[in-house]
């Protein structure tokens, strides 16, 4: 029995190793059976609510996995005996929430209360210190030595194996701060960027990856997490969506401005030389643009704008005008994409996400770019464009599924404002700026971003002869709610594909009926369904011996436990997780909504 005073040690001897969750109900009931430590169901509830140990709501319960119980038995086990202790003159607990935590007789570290704010990587970090305090010995420091750790908090210890690890901690979560190469690269905002819990992620996942590890990053997305594992790990980018993949690619090393700036010598004149060409049939429509830029706004300007949307034909249903022909254009490249001059964008989007002038230009940088014999230097131009795409769209909620203005009616002095300073941007300039700035900060990573083509079954595939034996997480970023991502930005795809699709709606969004884009199984209204998507990914993942870093949110439609306990009925493994409260900003503008990110980590029974 744990008494005061003593040094913990983590109990083995009486788990039931077949034993994955526990209620937070029968929480200190089971650790009294089986390690024999008496734990106060008040103090479960304590690191509960100061984020350090995940909980998770299923079946009208609280669940939480025994190994995170485990993992912070030495700090349970001494908060009884803190309640009326002072340290360096302020009282341990404050309204029964503790302002300090105890994991070993030598260390204490300082909690989050109230309306404080810290960096996510304090609560992976909290939890890893925790979990390994005990273990260092108490020596070459004096007596509750303050150590900086998180703003705003401190570790008090008189162990220097513990300062040792802090500054470890600390390291790393700088190294993933110190890039902003993601705010050039993030995709929209709507798909979730992971580029505010790089920190987080990463500190959890080390706890279980040697420096010799390997990351894929199975579902990358905007690749932010991508950046921030190859600051520490070989890294593999996949996604089921290739634009996904480029923005992967430029947020890791193995390029230069030296680089950058050879491509840009290529790329710039055989675009310019194709934008003039372009330019040659839509000179009326563009001294027409030109003008309106370039005039005040007001209602003249408003007026004439909308005017000029009005006439400018787009395909699939404009009225051919001064010798413009949008759906002629396109049937012509459909029997062959690749007739010159490209014009994709010209006929599908002008006065929808972007300016008419900003069209040529996109157009004519894709000609350029698909010019580039050598295939990496093409994926680096590739993510340079679809970073500025992004950037540049004037899009509703930050994605493509809908443009802002529909038509001349949607205008009015407000969003002209906007829409003309965003459109009124040259599309070669951020271009070439982005992917200087791009390159300038590969040259600080230490290891290129590798991609494997998805969707997700045939990157596991290929990644089978692609990895040996060295230790892997496969870090599963699944969307959290049932939505149709390839809708959201169908024109960050089309600019890669470069294919003339179909095009629906006021989005003019390809037809997934006729495979113009890709069709997640995560996107269904049916519970066991999402489940089954969940399951059948994490567990092709584990069969294969590698670690599932898994993340998720309390505001998912799917069910954490669910899909755990399924997983465990097909095969065993251990598990722990992590969490960190977050300001997640949802599509249409609306208010942050305060929500827990979650990091569960499945590892195989062997691992």
């Amino acid at each position: 029995m744990a008494r005061k005073g003593m040094v913990f040690m983590l109990p083995i001897a009486r788990r039931d190793e077949n034993i994955l969750f526990i209620t937070v109900e029968h929480c200190a009931e089971y650790c009294k059976d089986a390690f024999d430590i008496d734990v106060d169901l008040k103090d479960i509830r304590t690191l509960i609510a100061v984020s350090l140990l995940p909980v998770f709501e299923f079946d009208s319960n609280e669940w939480l996995f025994i190994d995170d119980v485990i993992s912070l038995l030495p700090a349970l086990s001494t908060m009884a005996d803190l309640k009326d202790v002072e340290f360096l003159g302020r009282n341990l607990f404050r309204n029964d929430i503790p302002t300090s935590i105890k994991p070993s007789p030598h260390t204490r570290i300082d909690l989050v209360i109230g309306d404080k704010v810290v960096h996510p990587a304090f609560y992976a970090a909290a939890r890893n210190l925790i979990s390994i305090a005990h273990s260092f010995e108490s020596e070459n420091l004096e007596e509750n030595t303050s150590i900086p750790y998180f703003t705003p908090t401190r570790v008090y210890t008189s162990s220097s194996g513990v300062g040792k690890y802090i500054d470890e901690q600390r390291a790393r979560a700088k190294c993933v701060e110190s890039t902003n190469a993601s705010q050039f690269a993030n995709s929209a905002y709507y798909m979730g960027s992971k580029r505010v819990l790089g920190g987080f992620l990463v500190e959890a996942i080390s706890s279980v990856l040697p420096k010799d590890g390997v990351v894929v990053d199975l579902m990358c997305g905007s690749g932010a997490g991508s950046g921030a594992f190859s600051k520490f790990w070989k890294t593999l980018a996949s996604d089921a969506q290739e634009f996904c993949r480029f923005l992967a690619v430029v947020q890791g090393g193995g390029f230069s401005t030296k680089k950058a700036e050879s491509l840009l010598r290529r790329i710039l004149p055989v675009g310019r030389d194709h934008a003039s060409e372009l330019r040659s049939q839509l000179s009326t429509f563009l001294d027409w643009e030109d003008k309106i830029f370039h005039s005040d706004v007001g209602t003249n300007s408003l007026e004439d704008y909308s005017s000029f949307i009005d006439t400018f034909p787009t395909y699939p249903d404009g009225i051919p005008y001064a010798g413009w022909n949008p759906i002629r254009e396109v049937e012509k490249r459909r029997q062959n994409p690749i007739l010159h001059p490209y014009c994709l964008f010209t006929a599908y989007f002008a006065n929808i996400y972007f300016g008419l002038r900003q069209c040529v230009e996109i157009d004519s940088l894709r000609f350029a770019i698909e010019q580039i014999e050598d295939k990496y230097e093409r994926q680096w131009a590739l993510g340079a464009l679809v970073a500025t795409l992004s950037a540049l769209g004037t899009s509703y909620a930050g994605h493509f599924a809908q443009p802002l203005i529909k038509n001349s009616k949607d205008l009015n002095l407000k969003n002209l404002t906007e829409i003309i300073e965003k459109r009124a941007y040259s599309i070669m300039h951020e271009f070439s700026v982005r992917l200087l700035n791009l390159a300038e900060e590969s040259e600080k990573s230490p290891r290129p971003i590798e991609v494997v083509p998805g969707p997700w079954p045939e990157a596991l595939l290929a990644l089978d002869s692609l990895l040996d034996d060295e230790p892997v997480v496969v870090y599963l970023d699944a969307p959290y709610k049932r939505e149709e991502y390839s809708r959201y930005y169908h024109v960050l795809e089309t600019v890669i594909s470069y294919l003339y699709p179909a095009c629906i709606g006021s989005g003019k969004i390809p037809d997934k009926h006729k495979g113009e884009r890709f069709q997640s199984e995560f996107f269904t209204k049916n519970e066991l369904l999402l489940t089954r998507a969940f399951v059948n990914v994490i567990t092709e993942i584990l069969k294969r011996g590698w670690i599932c870093a898994w993340s998720y949110s309390d505001s998912g439609d799917a069910s954490i436990v669910a899909v755990v306990k399924e997983v465990r009925e097909i095969m065993r493994f251990n598990a722990k997780s992590y969490v960190t409260p977050f300001e997640h900003k949802s599509q249409g503008g609306k208010r942050p909504k305060k929500i827990k990110e979650y990091l569960i980590l499945l590892m195989p029974r062997d691992f």
